[in-house]
């Protein structure tokens, strides 16, 4: 790449709309509670959401609200209230935001934004174990009921249809479940549009993600991961799916005016693991300063949402909660990194190993090895965590960038 051929632009225009989408919906959700115009519930990142959108809930994300928090530099007050506690130090620190926040706002020591208070707690453990018991210690705090939707491991021995059915089974008891709690029936025509509000959603969230294909890249992994929030937490909205139209246009319109995002782009990287959010511009700098430009990254499949299909609505959320990425074998895991390296041609692998996050991080020295033996690539581990910023050290991390920097250079020669 002629570097004097393109124009360095780091600011995304989308960055602005997708700041005003957050402000919105946690600022809708506080009114909500306020007018208490309709029930809140929490739910985790893997569950039958669309259910709730479709009976009218207002649906909050805590390990959402947790990256935020961590991304503010406010995760550590939540996590030193669940200290004083009695919580594990290596707890994760998603779950200790989680309920350090909780503590704080029912004790009324909150001095930061909160989420709405919740009515409702749905749960799904298709991510980890510990998961469930986090809701259980939220249903305790706030005195509220929980369900909970258990998803069997898929692995090769069982057909998937039949872990679906048994997801849908589940999905049709918090039906029945929240008609109940509510005392509305449910509307399978609501649900209908809000998955095809998804299907689009997800659709050009995939298109915005593959526009990072191009070489050299119109913006990094670390631009473009806030973008996971609106997938995730407002997939049910119409205006999800324009964000991401937009988003997509706007990256095609940098590739086309030869805009990049860095100065410095020798290497093609990837990055595995959950970010750690407090650490993001240190680490841009430092990667930056290297000529390691991050293009990608498997984080992003945990929110694509691709099984959405509005001709099967209750079907295909069911299978998404059933085969969610987390809830497979590290073979599947394993192979779907290096599809990602060869789809992207990548030149080397930054895999972030989270001290408190055990699902994420308890396979990745073996991905991370196995990557690097079959493509040929360096890689290197560095050590942090989600939130929680005393497991971080930046000089040891930086010595490891430093390494995987050089050993790419010696490589080109």
């Amino acid at each position: 790449m002629a570097e004097s051929e393109y124009k360095v632009v780091r600011r995304l225009e989308g960055q602005k709309r997708l700041a005003g989408m957050i402000m919105a919906h946690y600022g809708g959700a506080l009114e909500i509670e306020k007018n208490k115009s309709k029930p809140v519930a929490w739910v985790s990142a893997g569950t039958p959401a669309e259910i709730l959108w479709a009976m009218d809930f207002c649906v909050q994300f805590p390990e959402a609200y947790a990256a935020t928090c961590g991304a503010r530099h406010i995760a550590h007050s939540h996590v030193e209230i669940t200290e004083q506690r009695g919580y594990e130090h290596h707890l994760c620190t998603y779950c200790r935001n989680s309920l350090g926040a909780s503590i704080s706002q029912l004790e009324g020591m909150s001095q930061f934004s909160e989420l709405a208070r919740p009515d409702f707690l749905l749960v799904a453990n298709n991510s980890c174990i510990l998961i469930t018991k986090w809701w259980e210690h939220l249903s305790q705090l706030w005195n509220i009921p929980m369900f909970n939707i258990d998803c069997p491991l898929v692995i090769p021995a069982y057909e998937e249809k039949y872990l679906v059915d048994h997801v849908k089974r589940q999905c049709l008891d918090l039906i029945t479940y929240l008609e109940e709690f509510t005392g509305k029936k449910f509307d399978y025509d609501r649900l209908q549009e809000i998955v095809a509000n998804g299907q689009r959603s997800s659709k050009y969230y995939m298109a915005m993600l593959e526009a990072n294909k191009h070489d050299p890249v119109p913006a990094t992994f670390f631009d473009i991961m806030g973008h996971n929030f609106p997938n995730l937490v407002l997939r049910y909205l119409p205006e999800t799916a324009e964000h991401y139209r937009l988003m997509t246009e706007e990256l095609n319109q940098r590739i086309a005016d030869k805009i990049i995002p860095m100065s410095n782009m020798k290497h093609r990287i990837y990055w595995d693991g959950i970010p750690y959010w407090f650490a993001i511009r240190e680490l841009s700098e430092k990667l930056e300063s290297l000529g390691l430009c991050l293009v990608t990254s498997g984080y992003f499949d945990m929110f694509s949402f691709e099984q959405l299909d509005s001709s099967r609505p209750l079907d295909s959320v069911a299978e998404g909660v059933a085969t969610m990425i987390l809830n497979h074998n590290v073979s599947f895991k394993t192979k779907i990194t290096e599809n990602i390296f060869r789809n992207y041609n990548l030149e080397g692998g930054i895999f972030a190993y989270a001290q408190s996050c055990k699902p994420f991080s308890i396979t990745m020295r073996y991905i991370a090895e196995h990557v690097q033996k079959s493509l040929d690539v360096p890689v290197t581990i560095i050590e942090g965590d989600l939130v929680d910023e005393t497991f971080y050290d930046g000089e040891r991390n930086n010595m490891k960038l430093q390494a995987l920097a050089e050993t790419l250079a010696a490589r080109r020669g």
